[in-house]
Protein backbone atom coordinates (compact mmCIF):
# COMPACT_ATOMS: atom_id res chain seq x y z
CA UNK A 1 0.00 0.00 0.00
CA UNK A 2 2.97 2.03 0.66
CA UNK A 3 4.57 1.42 -2.61
CA UNK A 4 1.60 2.17 -4.21
CA UNK A 5 0.50 5.48 -2.48
CA UNK A 6 3.80 7.04 -3.42
CA UNK A 7 3.75 5.78 -6.48
CA UNK A 8 0.75 8.23 -6.95
CA UNK A 9 2.14 10.59 -5.45
CA UNK A 10 5.19 10.37 -8.44
CA UNK A 11 2.16 10.62 -10.84
CA UNK A 12 0.11 13.34 -9.26
CA UNK A 13 0.17 16.61 -11.41
CA UNK A 14 -1.71 19.43 -10.66
CA UNK A 15 -3.98 21.38 -13.52
CA UNK A 16 -5.58 24.84 -13.01
CA UNK A 17 -8.99 23.26 -13.56
CA UNK A 18 -8.07 21.37 -10.26
CA UNK A 19 -7.57 24.74 -8.41
CA UNK A 20 -10.23 26.82 -6.70
CA UNK A 21 -9.87 29.97 -4.48
CA UNK A 22 -10.53 30.73 -1.28
CA UNK A 23 -10.60 33.90 0.95
CA UNK A 24 -10.76 37.75 -0.51
CA UNK A 25 -9.28 40.57 -0.04
CA UNK A 26 -5.97 39.29 1.70
CA UNK A 27 -3.13 41.34 2.08
CA UNK A 28 0.12 39.48 1.40
CA UNK A 29 -0.95 36.06 2.35
CA UNK A 30 2.72 34.92 2.42
CA UNK A 31 2.65 32.35 5.35
CA UNK A 32 -0.64 30.02 5.85
CA UNK A 33 -1.18 27.85 9.39
CA UNK A 34 -3.70 25.82 9.56
CA UNK A 35 -5.64 24.51 13.16
CA UNK A 36 -8.63 23.64 14.65
CA UNK A 37 -9.59 27.50 14.86
CA UNK A 38 -9.48 28.36 11.25
CA UNK A 39 -7.07 28.94 8.35
CA UNK A 40 -4.57 32.15 9.20
CA UNK A 41 -1.92 33.97 7.47
CA UNK A 42 0.10 36.69 7.44
CA UNK A 43 -1.42 40.35 6.67
CA UNK A 44 0.32 43.35 5.76
CA UNK A 45 -2.04 45.46 7.73
CA UNK A 46 0.63 44.59 10.91
CA UNK A 47 -0.43 41.34 12.11
CA UNK A 48 -2.01 37.53 11.54
CA UNK A 49 -5.52 37.64 9.93
CA UNK A 50 -8.12 35.18 9.95
CA UNK A 51 -9.43 33.81 6.77
CA UNK A 52 -13.05 33.27 5.83
CA UNK A 53 -14.24 32.13 2.07
CA UNK A 54 -17.46 34.56 2.23
CA UNK A 55 -15.99 37.54 4.29
CA UNK A 56 -13.44 40.19 5.11
CA UNK A 57 -10.19 38.75 6.69
CA UNK A 58 -10.47 39.71 10.32
CA UNK A 59 -7.17 41.00 11.97
CA UNK A 60 -5.45 40.55 15.18
CA UNK A 61 -2.10 41.83 16.55
CA UNK A 62 -0.80 45.45 15.32
CA UNK A 63 2.21 47.40 14.74
CA UNK A 64 5.31 44.90 12.85
CA UNK A 65 6.38 46.29 9.60
CA UNK A 66 6.12 43.57 7.13
CA UNK A 67 4.73 40.20 8.56
CA UNK A 68 6.55 37.35 7.08
CA UNK A 69 6.67 33.49 8.50
CA UNK A 70 4.57 32.34 11.70
CA UNK A 71 3.43 29.03 14.06
CA UNK A 72 1.95 28.75 17.00
CA UNK A 73 2.15 28.07 20.54
CA UNK A 74 -0.06 25.95 22.65
CA UNK A 75 -0.94 28.62 24.62
CA UNK A 76 -2.44 29.89 21.19
CA UNK A 77 -0.21 32.86 21.06
CA UNK A 78 1.56 33.43 17.23
CA UNK A 79 4.83 33.81 17.00
CA UNK A 80 5.58 35.72 13.85
CA UNK A 81 8.74 37.11 11.74
CA UNK A 82 8.83 40.74 11.17
CA UNK A 83 10.93 40.50 7.87
CA UNK A 84 11.92 44.38 7.04
CA UNK A 85 11.68 45.14 11.04
CA UNK A 86 14.11 42.60 11.31
CA UNK A 87 12.33 41.05 14.48
CA UNK A 88 10.48 38.58 16.08
CA UNK A 89 7.35 38.89 17.75
CA UNK A 90 4.23 37.40 19.55
CA UNK A 91 0.73 37.94 18.83
CA UNK A 92 -2.15 36.69 21.71
CA UNK A 93 -5.75 35.35 20.29
CA UNK A 94 -7.02 39.48 21.56
CA UNK A 95 -4.29 40.81 19.33
CA UNK A 96 -1.95 42.50 22.28
CA UNK A 97 1.93 42.60 20.10
CA UNK A 98 4.73 42.29 21.68
CA UNK A 99 8.23 42.28 21.43
CA UNK A 100 10.25 38.79 21.41
CA UNK A 101 13.72 39.35 19.97
CA UNK A 102 15.52 41.90 18.00
CA UNK A 103 18.84 41.39 18.47
CA UNK A 104 21.22 38.01 19.29
CA UNK A 105 24.90 38.68 21.02
CA UNK A 106 24.71 42.36 20.94
CA UNK A 107 23.76 42.36 16.96
CA UNK A 108 20.59 43.07 14.67
CA UNK A 109 19.06 39.56 13.75
CA UNK A 110 19.12 40.57 10.15
CA UNK A 111 15.79 39.50 7.71
CA UNK A 112 14.17 37.55 9.97
CA UNK A 113 11.67 34.97 7.98
CA UNK A 114 9.95 32.70 9.95
CA UNK A 115 9.42 31.05 13.49
CA UNK A 116 8.47 27.35 13.74
CA UNK A 117 7.08 26.39 17.41
CA UNK A 118 8.25 22.69 18.25
CA UNK A 119 6.51 19.99 20.62
CA UNK A 120 8.32 21.07 23.18
CA UNK A 121 7.43 25.12 22.92
CA UNK A 122 11.14 25.82 21.23
CA UNK A 123 10.83 28.40 18.50
CA UNK A 124 13.05 28.01 15.67
CA UNK A 125 13.76 31.40 13.80
CA UNK A 126 15.11 31.46 10.26
CA UNK A 127 17.18 34.44 9.37
CA UNK A 128 17.62 35.07 5.49
CA UNK A 129 20.50 37.54 5.93
CA UNK A 130 22.69 39.24 8.32
CA UNK A 131 21.11 42.59 5.84
CA UNK A 132 18.70 44.32 7.38
CA UNK A 133 17.29 44.21 3.84
CA UNK A 134 17.07 40.76 2.36
CA UNK A 135 17.47 41.78 -0.81
CA UNK A 136 20.78 43.44 -0.48
CA UNK A 137 21.98 39.73 -0.01
CA UNK A 138 21.43 38.91 -3.43
CA UNK A 139 23.56 41.75 -4.58
CA UNK A 140 26.55 40.56 -1.88
CA UNK A 141 26.39 36.95 -2.74
CA UNK A 142 27.53 36.51 1.08
CA UNK A 143 26.13 33.11 2.78
CA UNK A 144 24.71 34.43 5.84
CA UNK A 145 21.59 32.79 6.80
CA UNK A 146 21.75 31.42 9.60
CA UNK A 147 19.01 29.50 12.34
CA UNK A 148 18.52 30.82 15.92
CA UNK A 149 17.11 28.45 18.76
CA UNK A 150 14.75 30.09 21.70
CA UNK A 151 14.43 28.12 24.72
CA UNK A 152 14.44 28.79 28.29
CA UNK A 153 18.12 29.33 28.43
CA UNK A 154 17.08 32.39 25.82
CA UNK A 155 18.40 32.56 22.34
CA UNK A 156 21.00 30.93 20.45
CA UNK A 157 22.57 29.99 17.25
CA UNK A 158 22.17 26.50 16.06
CA UNK A 159 22.66 27.11 12.37
CA UNK A 160 25.16 29.02 10.29
CA UNK A 161 26.35 29.71 6.61
CA UNK A 162 23.15 29.24 5.02
CA UNK A 163 22.47 30.46 1.09
CA UNK A 164 19.26 32.30 2.11
CA UNK A 165 17.17 30.51 5.20
CA UNK A 166 13.47 30.26 4.27
CA UNK A 167 10.96 28.53 6.46
CA UNK A 168 12.14 26.38 9.20
CA UNK A 169 10.17 23.42 10.01
CA UNK A 170 10.56 20.29 12.30
CA UNK A 171 9.48 17.04 10.80
CA UNK A 172 6.75 15.20 12.34
CA UNK A 173 8.80 12.39 14.06
CA UNK A 174 10.86 15.28 15.83
CA UNK A 175 14.29 14.17 14.97
CA UNK A 176 15.11 16.84 12.25
CA UNK A 177 14.75 20.72 11.77
CA UNK A 178 14.36 20.82 8.18
CA UNK A 179 14.34 24.71 6.20
CA UNK A 180 14.08 25.77 2.54
CA UNK A 181 17.83 26.76 1.55
CA UNK A 182 16.55 29.19 -0.91
CA UNK A 183 19.85 30.42 -2.81
CA UNK A 184 21.05 26.44 -2.47
CA UNK A 185 18.01 25.27 -4.64
CA UNK A 186 17.14 22.62 -1.94
CA UNK A 187 15.91 21.57 1.20
CA UNK A 188 18.31 21.12 4.27
CA UNK A 189 18.06 19.55 7.28
CA UNK A 190 19.83 19.40 10.91
CA UNK A 191 19.43 16.32 13.56
CA UNK A 192 18.00 17.65 16.38
CA UNK A 193 20.39 16.14 19.45
CA UNK A 194 18.21 16.00 22.94
CA UNK A 195 20.09 19.44 24.60
CA UNK A 196 18.65 20.99 21.22
CA UNK A 197 21.73 21.57 19.20
CA UNK A 198 22.05 20.53 15.91
CA UNK A 199 24.03 17.89 13.89
CA UNK A 200 25.62 18.59 10.56
CA UNK A 201 23.60 19.62 7.52
CA UNK A 202 22.10 16.73 5.01
CA UNK A 203 20.06 17.76 1.82
CA UNK A 204 16.59 15.80 1.66
CA UNK A 205 15.72 15.18 -2.02
CA UNK A 206 18.13 16.22 -5.20
CA UNK A 207 20.56 18.67 -4.66
CA UNK A 208 19.28 21.13 -6.50
CA UNK A 209 14.76 21.85 -7.73
CA UNK A 210 16.13 22.70 -11.02
CA UNK A 211 17.04 26.33 -12.78
CA UNK A 212 15.36 29.06 -10.58
CA UNK A 213 14.15 26.39 -8.28
CA UNK A 214 14.41 28.82 -5.63
CA UNK A 215 12.42 26.49 -2.66
CA UNK A 216 9.89 29.36 -0.15
CA UNK A 217 7.95 27.43 1.93
CA UNK A 218 7.40 23.60 2.69
CA UNK A 219 5.14 20.96 4.63
CA UNK A 220 4.77 17.30 5.26
CA UNK A 221 2.05 15.27 4.81
CA UNK A 222 1.15 11.71 6.22
CA UNK A 223 3.42 9.26 3.72
CA UNK A 224 6.75 11.33 4.47
CA UNK A 225 6.32 13.49 1.43
CA UNK A 226 7.55 17.20 1.21
CA UNK A 227 5.53 19.75 -0.69
CA UNK A 228 7.81 22.59 -1.53
CA UNK A 229 6.29 25.82 -2.87
CA UNK A 230 8.96 27.23 -5.62
CA UNK A 231 8.27 30.70 -6.05
CA UNK A 232 9.93 31.92 -9.16
CA UNK A 233 9.00 28.79 -10.91
CA UNK A 234 5.63 29.68 -10.51
CA UNK A 235 5.25 26.10 -9.17
CA UNK A 236 5.06 23.21 -6.61
CA UNK A 237 7.36 19.88 -5.85
CA UNK A 238 6.72 17.18 -4.29
CA UNK A 239 9.87 15.66 -2.27
CA UNK A 240 9.37 11.83 -1.76
CA UNK A 241 11.02 9.63 0.97
CA UNK A 242 13.20 7.94 -1.49
CA UNK A 243 15.08 11.64 -2.32
CA UNK A 244 13.26 12.06 -6.30
CA UNK A 245 11.75 15.05 -6.66
CA UNK A 246 8.02 15.12 -8.82
CA UNK A 247 6.83 18.50 -10.33
CA UNK A 248 3.53 19.12 -9.57
CA UNK A 249 3.11 21.96 -11.64
CA UNK A 250 4.38 24.70 -12.44
CA UNK A 251 4.38 28.06 -15.53
CA UNK A 252 7.53 29.12 -15.77
CA UNK A 253 7.86 32.95 -17.23
CA UNK A 254 11.29 31.72 -18.91
CA UNK A 255 12.71 35.55 -19.92
CA UNK A 256 12.00 36.68 -16.26
CA UNK A 257 13.77 33.77 -14.49
CA UNK A 258 16.52 33.97 -17.27
CA UNK A 259 17.03 37.90 -16.12
CA UNK A 260 16.65 36.93 -12.70
CA UNK A 261 19.35 34.25 -12.54
CA UNK A 262 21.27 36.25 -14.52
CA UNK A 263 21.47 39.31 -11.95
CA UNK A 264 21.79 36.55 -8.88
CA UNK A 265 25.22 35.49 -10.90
CA UNK A 266 26.14 39.33 -11.37
CA UNK A 267 25.39 40.60 -8.05
CA UNK A 268 22.45 42.96 -9.70
CA UNK A 269 19.10 41.68 -8.28
CA UNK A 270 16.91 43.90 -7.74
CA UNK A 271 13.08 42.24 -5.97
CA UNK A 272 11.17 43.51 -9.05
CA UNK A 273 13.30 40.82 -10.76
CA UNK A 274 11.16 38.53 -8.69
CA UNK A 275 8.04 39.57 -8.81
CA UNK A 276 8.46 39.32 -12.89
CA UNK A 277 8.54 36.12 -12.89
CA UNK A 278 4.76 35.82 -11.62
CA UNK A 279 2.55 33.29 -14.29
CA UNK A 280 0.13 31.00 -14.33
CA UNK A 281 -2.69 29.74 -12.30
CA UNK A 282 -0.36 29.62 -9.19
CA UNK A 283 1.70 32.70 -9.29
CA UNK A 284 4.39 33.04 -6.80
CA UNK A 285 3.76 30.67 -4.32
CA UNK A 286 5.11 31.25 -1.15
CA UNK A 287 3.91 28.81 1.35
CA UNK A 288 1.95 25.60 1.80
CA UNK A 289 -0.61 24.23 4.32
CA UNK A 290 -2.74 21.22 4.53
CA UNK A 291 -6.38 21.27 6.15
CA UNK A 292 -9.86 20.45 5.59
CA UNK A 293 -11.39 16.95 6.05
CA UNK A 294 -8.53 14.34 6.82
CA UNK A 295 -6.26 16.97 6.08
CA UNK A 296 -7.23 16.33 2.21
CA UNK A 297 -7.38 19.64 0.91
CA UNK A 298 -4.00 21.86 0.29
CA UNK A 299 -4.08 25.68 0.62
CA UNK A 300 -1.29 27.90 -0.80
CA UNK A 301 0.00 31.24 0.32
CA UNK A 302 1.17 33.76 -2.42
CA UNK A 303 2.85 37.50 -2.46
CA UNK A 304 1.29 37.85 -5.71
CA UNK A 305 -2.63 36.65 -4.93
CA UNK A 306 -5.71 38.36 -2.58
CA UNK A 307 -6.86 35.24 -1.92
CA UNK A 308 -5.70 31.26 -1.30
CA UNK A 309 -5.45 28.89 -3.83
CA UNK A 310 -6.73 25.23 -2.40
CA UNK A 311 -6.52 22.06 -4.11
CA UNK A 312 -7.49 17.99 -3.14
CA UNK A 313 -4.77 16.52 -2.38
CA UNK A 314 -4.15 12.56 -3.29
CA UNK A 315 -3.16 11.79 -0.15
CA UNK A 316 -3.56 13.12 3.56
CA UNK A 317 -1.54 15.91 5.49
CA UNK A 318 0.46 15.99 8.42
Amino acid sequence: MEIQMRQTIKDFKLKSSDVTFFGKNLNRPECVWIDREGIWVSDSRGGIASVHDDDEPMLIGAGIQEVNGFSRRANGNFVVADISGGALYEVAPNGDTHLLLDEIGGAPLGAVNHAWVDHEDRIWVSIMTRHQRWYDMLKSGRRDGYIIRIDERGPVIVADDIACTNEVKVGPDGKYLHAAETLGNKIIRFPIFPDGSLGDRQTVGPESLGYGGWPDGFTFDADGNIWVTLICRNGISVITPDGAANVVCEDVNRLALDSLVASVQDQTTDPQLILACASGFLPLPTSIAFGGPDARTAYVGSIAMPCLAAFPLPTSGQ
